[in-house]
């Protein structure tokens, strides 16, 4: 049977290999295309260390001449969920087989999209299949935002529609680092120490025009919903997706006005923070240890957030 010619094209491209290391991690990334090491690089530090066979993350991308995909990619991104591993795919522009059990990543793109939209292509082929792996490994996923200042991260956590991606992008346009809008992974070890699943910043229409940031955005579809993306990879470095924590803040009425803490009582705290859980909280750990680590400890709900003003200059006092 004759072989298509791009399988071809690939057989004879010689793959090159690049170790790295994500907090607390380890992966050894094949590609043969420099084009996705220079992604890996906004991602995560390079590493001169030699891992151990088998304790490593696994990557390997295969590069394949192909078309550019049609406006917002992502619509047509499917996940496939089984027992022991997960693929995503995009028509035949993508695809990537996560293996839960060998802690390894099977991709194929073709050199059409990575050109097209590589901050796209950082989030489908590296950035989403390790974070999965990473929750299985010595990460828990938290439904939850945070946004960085000198002193460190501030969780934002609440039930979808309580206002995070709004108030994440407000304190963005104020000059806060972002570490995430929606999901964010938390050391079970340690868990003062944060890192960035997928680092992402979405909004809806209505709060693009709200925070002003009409042409500073663009077309995204995230969750069933046409959104606005602020894209935080095309200016990447791996020191902006880690952070110590330095607050934890639980979003509670967004009106009336204006932004305000509340103190909770130990319970308080642990029943409101169970109102942001979602089931992908529960495949690679458990949000209630969290909650027990972060109890009492630099955390507060946050009321009245539709004051967007005095919401940010709340987040910048604890955060600076």
């Amino acid at each position: 049977m004759k072989m298509p010619a791009w399988v071809l094209a690939v057989a004879s491209c010689s793959m090159t290999t690049g170790l790295f290391a994500p907090p607390g991690d380890a992966i050894r990334l094949e590609a043969n295309d420099e084009r996705v090491f220079r992604l890996a690089e906004k991602l995560w530090d390079r590493s001169r260390a030699e891992f151990r066979p088998g304790s490593e993350i696994e990557l390997r991308v295969a590069v394949r001449p192909g078309p550019a995909p049609g406006p917002v990619p992502e619509r047509d991104l499917v996940w496939e969920h089984g027992e022991k591993g997960y693929v995503a795919s995009i028509l035949d522009l993508l695809v990537a087989r996560i293996d839960l059990g060998r802690a390894r990543v099977d991709a194929e793109v073709t050199d059409g999209l990575l050109d097209a939209v590589p901050s796209f292509a950082a989030r489908a082929l590296l950035e989403a299949p390790t974070a999965v792996l990473l929750c299985h490994r010595g990460f828990a996923a938290l439904h939850a935002g945070a946004v960085v200042g000198p002193r460190g991260a501030v969780v934002l956590r609440g039930a979808a529609g309580a206002g995070k991606s709004t108030l994440v992008a407000a304190a963005w346009r104020a000059g806060f680092g972002v570490l995430a809008d929606e999901s964010l992974l938390v050391s079970r070890d340690d868990a003062g120490q944060l890192a960035a699943t997928v680092r992402d910043l979405t909004v809806l229409p209505d709060a693009e025009r709200l925070l002003g940031l009409e042409g500073a955005t663009e077309d995204a579809f995230v969750g069933g919903e046409a959104k606005r993306r602020i894209d935080l990879t095309r200016d990447s470095t791996p020191g902006m997706r880690v952070a110590r924590r330095a607050a934890t803040l639980l979003l509670g009425a967004r009106s009336p006005g204006p932004a305000r803490l509340v103190a909770l009582g130990r319970e308080e705290f642990l029943e409101a923070f169970r109102e942001g859980e979602i089931p992908q909280e529960h495949l690679g750990g458990d949000p209630g240890a969290v909650a027990e680590a972060w109890a009492g400890r630099e955390s507060w709900r946050l009321d009245g957030a539709i004051d967007l003003e005095g919401a940010v200059s709340i987040l910048g006092r604890l955060a600076a």
